[in-house]
C-alpha cells in the first residue's frame, strides 16, 4: 500500500494507521499480518506504532516522487515480488504507485489478490487538486489501474457505500464490500470532550489534512477566512497537518492578510488531534478529493459540527443541500457565516452530525471486518 508512514530508528509510525486503528482489525481473523509500504525517516514520531501483536512492517524503501521511484525500481520490484510470493492472502489498497506495481507483479506471476479502493484517482489528480506537470498522465494510469483491480480482484472492498462503486465497479462474480475503515472507539460516543468556549467575539475553525498537494482545499479555506473577516466576522482557523506545500499555504495566508488568524499547527498524533478538534466550534473540510474522510467523521463523533464539499463519499454521510461545491469560496463563506451567527443552528448541526457518526463506531465496523476477513480467507482457499 501507499500511506503516510514515518520511521524513527527501527519503529514505524502513522497518524491514522497505527496498530489499533488498522492491523488489529485483521489480527482477530489472521495468524499474522504484514504491512508492506514505504516509510520515510523523521526526527519525531507522529501518530502511533504501526506494528503490534502478530503484525510486522515490510519496508519498501523511502523513494518519493516519480524520479526516485524510477531510479529505485529494481530494488523495489524485488521487494514487492518477495512480498507477493510470500503472502497467503494478498490485499492491495488502491490508488497508489506501490499498489499498481504489486498488481502488475500479481498478474505476471498468476497470483490472486484482493483489493481495497479508498479514493478516486480522478479527483486526486484533477487539475484543481494537483499542479504536478504529469498529473494527467498519472490520472489516466491510476484510473485504469483502479478499474482493472476492481474487475480482477478476488474480493473488492470500498470505503464508501456506493460512490466509489459507481466509479470503479467490480466484476459481478466478485465478493464486494462497502464500509469505512475509520477508527472511532465506542468510548468517543460515551462522553463529549469539553470544548473550550470561544471568546464572545471570536470563532474557532479547525481543519485536519495533509499538505502534500492542493487536493484538501487549504487555499480555499484561507481565502474564505479572509473574506469572512472582511465581512466583520472575527473567525480564526487552525490547520493541523504538514507536507511539502505548507510554506506555500503560509505565504498565501500572509498575502491574504490573515497570517494572524490562520495558525499552522503541524502534524499531531491521534489523541492530540482529537483534543485539538474538540476545542474548536467548527470543522471545515473544503477538499477537492476524498474517499470517506476519517478526520471529518472523528469531528462529528466528538460533537463538533462540520462543513464539507461534495466530493467522494461525503454525500453518503451529509445531506446534499448542506455541502459546498469544491473550490466555491463564496458558498463556503455563506455556509460558515450561518454557523457562526446562529448558535441554535450550530448546536442542532452538532447533535445531528454526532448521531450520524454512530454508524461508524468501532464495534459496528468491526462486525463488518469479521465478515470481510472470513471471505478473504475463503477466497484464498478456493
Amino acid at each position: 500500500m501507499d500511506g503516510n508512514f514515518s520511521r524513527v530508528g527501527t519503529e514505524v509510525y502513522s497518524p491514522h494507521m497505527g496498530f489499533e486503528k488498522f492491523a488489529a482489525r485483521f489480527t482477530q481473523s489472521f495468524d499474522e499480518v504484514r504491512i508492506a509500504a514505504r516509510s520515510f525517516p523523521v526526527d519525531r514520531a507522529i501518530g502511533t506504532r504501526v506494528t503490534g501483536e502478530r503484525t510486522s512492517f515490510l519496508d519498501l524503501g523511502a523513494n518519493r516522487g516519480v524520479a526516485a521511484l524510477l531510479t529505485g525500481i529494481p530494488r523495489l520490484v524485488a521487494r514487492v515480488s518477495r512480498t507477493v510470493a510470500d503472502a497467503d492472502v494478498l490485499l492491495i489498497r488502491f490508488p497508489g504507485n506501490i499498489a499498481l506495481l504489486a498488481m502488475l507483479i500479481c498478474r505476471w506471476r498468476g497470483k490472486r489478490f484482493s483489493t481495497e479502493i479508498v479514493a478516486d484517482p480522478a479527483d486526486y489528480f484533477s487539475d484543481a487538486a494537483s499542479r504536478h506537470p504529469l498529473r494527467r498522465i498519472a490520472r489516466a494510469v491510476h484510473c485504469w489501474a483502479t478499474r482493472y483491480a476492481a474487475t480482477h480482484a478476488e474480493t473488492v472492498r470500498y470505503v464508501t457505500d456506493y460512490t466509489l462503486q459507481l466509479a470503479y465497479p467490480a466484476h459481478h462474480m466478485r465478493s464486494v464490500f462497502g464500509f469505512s475503515d475509520v477508527y472511532l472507539p465506542d468510548s468517543m460516543f460515551d462522553q463529549r470532550e469539553e470544548r473550550a468556549k470561544d471568546p464572545q467575539d471570536s470563532f474557532g475553525i479547525v481543519n485536519v489534512a495533509m499538505m502534500h498537494n492542493e487536493s484538501k482545499g487549504h487555499t480555499v479555506l484561507i481565502y474564505a477566512i479572509a473574506r469572512l473577516r472582511a465581512r466583520g466576522l472575527n473567525v480564526h482557523a487552525t490547520l493541523i497537518g504538514d507536507g511539502l506545500l505548507r510554506e506555500k499555504f503560509v505565504r498565501e495566508a500572509e498575502q491574504a492578510g490573515v497570517a494572524g488568524a490562520v495558525h499552522f499547527a503541524g502534524s499531531m498524533g491521534g489523541d492530540e488531534v482529537r483534543a485539538a478538534v474538540a476545542r474548536h466550534a467548527l470543522f471545515v473540510l473544503p477538499s477537492f478529493q476524498e474517499g470517506m474522510p476519517r478526520a471529518m467523521l472523528e469531528a462529528m463523533a466528538l460533537g463538533v459540527p462540520v462543513i464539507a464539499t461534495k466530493v467522494g463519499g461525503i454525500a453518503e454521510v451529509l445531506e446534499l443541500k448542506e455541502l459546498v461545491a469544491p473550490g466555491d469560496v463564496a458558498g463556503l463563506c455563506d455556509r460558515i457565516e450561518r454557523i457562526v451567527k446562529d448558535p441554535a443552528f450550530r448546536r442542532n448541526e452538532a447533535q445531528r452530525h454526532r448521531s450520524i457518526a454512530q454508524r461508524f463506531r468501532f464495534s459496528t465496523l468491526q462486525s463488518h471486518y469479521l465478515t470481510y476477513c472470513a471471505e478473504l480467507k475463503a477466497r484464498s482457499l478456493t
